[in-house]
């Protein structure tokens, strides 16, 4: 053969000649052996085919009847699970506490963390993660070990039909023949070899015998001398093809029975077992799905309420096992282990927040908050009020427990009805908040909190853009206690704020509606709770300050702003004789108190402009400025102290 004509590699395929050639009983045999092989794989390759269709068609059908409630379901058992592990947690240390022996050396490492349970979703039918047939089991390296598996593209190329098979014949003999023409022969003698071969080749050919050409063209692109095809050797390549096609049906069949073993198989044939008995099978699960989520909304409710316990329970028994071990009158504390700072799934809580600096996390969530702002409010509601809660050092009454939660929640509900409702929200928190466990000032606490820390400092960042701001006010709005207002009845979250400071600090809980104090108190204790918020809410404008300048010392007193917006002199002078005057035994008129400001004295009926007022005595008072301040401040320290002398 010319070297200047390379034959390409041909490609081999699984098909049998439509020809039967007389002669050889064996060459019979192959070929009718070749015929019943090839049969069954194109039964089992249309079986399977048909059979993935069927499960795809369910599958989608499975997908739009049943995908948004089995997803819903999900979510739920997820936030069960979850809520599962921190009891598991909290009864592990609380053993740990009670037990008053340190744990081994090998239980002092840090617990790792527990995965979260499987999600029902692995049973849909797009999934079969948890399948554990036999079958499944099998590696793909295991059954290429053992001969029962062939590759994709050899399974592809054994599929056939009349039509393929007479292509193939055709493309192979086109091959043959651009290769064995005469005109291609350089001498006599290679033209008349070649002749009587491209002879052979179109009798083939005509007689439609693919093993005679699939040889001929295996040999030429070998590079071998062509001679004639003996029977022997026609033999060999009809059970080789034989042997590739019941490789390939083996595959096939275990590719069949892998099928049959899926999730997606197997809720369908439930599907058709119904369907048979006149039932139908996606309205039942619907229903069940339905039923489940039901069942699973109280049972969220009642882990949540059993944690706050459990994490009560476990700060007491933190504080007896730790006071045991460092009683007050041995001298030098000892250093003891903690299990509660050892534990993974109680993180440290926040000490100085204004000392958090904004690492490159935070600020992407500080962006991410923005966004959210307007696209799902509710999930910037809910980490407000993680933010607030940790902030507060002990929760304000709105977040001081699960209830309280969602009483604040769904009061935002009404502001935007589109937001889900709380235990709902729950099962769908973004990936920054969790429902977990922190040690904080000495106590365990569980409930709704940011992952980690350093993610704290973006609510602040964030709380500077007004979408987010307008939020904050929102939230704050809602995190005092609930009262029926004495002054108009109405039913309302008290707002807490300062009534006034600078010479005396009077804190005051007043109602949003009528701007009634309901409440006034004075704070000998670090602020705490809603009380530690006050910086917020002056921050965020959910209160306003105005502050009057008197003998050089600086009072302020904080309003609502609608309240701050209809504030006159006559009302500014009510407070001052209200909350110094009068409680201090003041010998002060009302008319002796002069507010001025730019320069000019407010008429009782002027409404107060942005900027200081400086009160002032009138003439008639007969009293020096500094005088009053001095005699107020020895009253005020009285207060303080009963037995301190006038």
């Amino acid at each position: 053969m010319p070297s200047s004509a390379p034959l390409p590699m041909p490609v081999q395929v699984a098909l049998v000649p439509t020809g039967t050639p007389a002669g050889n009983p064996r060459l019979h045999q192959a070929e009718h052996h070749l015929k019943e092989v090839l049969a069954e794989l194109d039964a089992l390759d249309a079986e399977v085919e048909a059979y993935t269709r069927e499960l795809e068609r369910f599958a989608q059908e499975y997908e739009v009847s049943l995908g948004d409630a089995q997803a819903e379901a999900d979510h739920w058992e997820r936030c069960l699970g979850r809520l599962r592990m921190l009891q598991d947690e909290l009864a592990r240390l609380s053993r740990l506490y009670e037990s008053g022996a340190p744990p081994s050396r090998d239980r002092r490492r840090r617990a790792p963390r527990l995965l979260q349970p499987r999600a029902a979703a692995a049973a849909l039918p797009w999934g079969d993660a948890e399948d554990d047939s036999p079958g499944d089991t099998e590696s793909p390296e295991d059954g290429e070990e053992d001969g029962e598996d062939a590759s994709t593209e050899e399974v592809a190329l054994t599929r056939s039909g009349p039509q393929e098979e007479a292509r193939v014949v055709k493309r192979l003999h086109r091959m043959l023949a651009r290769v064995l023409h005469p005109d291609l022969a350089r001498t006599d003698a290679e033209r008349a070899r070649m002749g009587g071969l491209m002879a052979q080749a179109n009798q083939a050919y005509e007689a439609g015998d693919l093993a005679m050409l699939e040889l001929m063209t295996v040999r030429l692109g070998a590079g071998e001398v062509l001679e004639a095809i003996t029977d022997e050797e026609r033999i060999a390549h009809l059970e080789g093809r034989t042997r590739m096609l019941a490789t390939a049906a083996s595959s096939l069949r275990l590719h069949r029975e892998r099928l049959r073993a899926t999730a997606t198989a197997r809720l369908y044939e439930e599907a058709r077992a119904c369907e048979a008995e006149g039932r139908d099978y996606l309205a039942e699960e619907l229903e069940a799905l339905e039923d489940e989520v039901r069942a699973m909304s109280p049972d969220v409710r009642a882990r949540i309420l059993q944690l706050e316990r459990a994490a009560r329970a476990l700060t007491h028994a933190r504080s007896r096992a730790i006071s045991a071990l460092n009683p007050t009158d041995k001298g030098k504390k000892l250093r003891v282990f903690d299990p509660v700072l050892e534990s993974s799934l109680v993180r440290k809580g926040v000490l100085r927040l204004e000392r958090q600096r904004a690492t490159e996390r935070a600020r992407t969530l500080a962006r991410e908050l923005e966004e959210r702002a307007q696209e799902a409010p509710w999930d910037v509601w809910l980490t407000l009020m993680a933010f607030f809660a940790e902030a507060a050092g002990r929760p304000p009454p709105g977040l001081a427990s699960g209830e309280a939660w969602e009483e604040r929640y769904e009061a935002l509900r009404l502001a935007c009805p589109e937001a889900p409702p709380y235990e709902m929200a729950l099962t769908r928190l973004p990936r920054h908040l969790e429902l977990g466990l922190r040690v904080q000032k000495g106590e365990v606490r569980f409930g709704l909190q940011l992952r980690e820390v350093e993610l704290l400092a973006a609510v602040p960042l964030a709380l500077q853009r007004e979408e987010v701001a307008q939020l904050g006010r929102l939230v704050l709005g809602v995190l005092g206690s609930r009262e029926a207002c004495r002054h108009c009845d109405a039913d309302v979250y008290l707002v807490h704020l300062m009534r006034t400071r600078g010479l005396d600090e009077l804190h005051g809980q007043v109602c949003p509606q009528c701007h009634a104090a309901v409440k006034s108190y004075w704070l000998y204790s670090k602020s705490e709770g809603q009380e530690a918020l006050l910086p917020h809410a002056l921050r965020l404008g959910l209160v306003v300050e105005v502050v009057v300048r008197f003998g050089g010392l600086g009072v302020g007193f904080q309003l609502l702003p609608e309240e701050r917006e209809a504030l006159t002199a006559a009302e500014l002078r009510r407070r001052l004789v209200e909350l110094y005057v009068t409680p201090y035994a003041l010998e002060l008129p009302p008319e002796h108190l002069v507010l001025v400001q730019g320069g000019a004295v407010l008429p009782p009926d002027v409404a107060v402009g942005p900027g200081v007022v400086t009160l002032q005595l009138a003439p008639e008072a007969e009293q020096k400025e500094k005088d009053v301040l001095a005699l107020l401040r020895s009253r005020i320290e009285r207060r303080f102290r009963p037995d301190a002398r006038p």
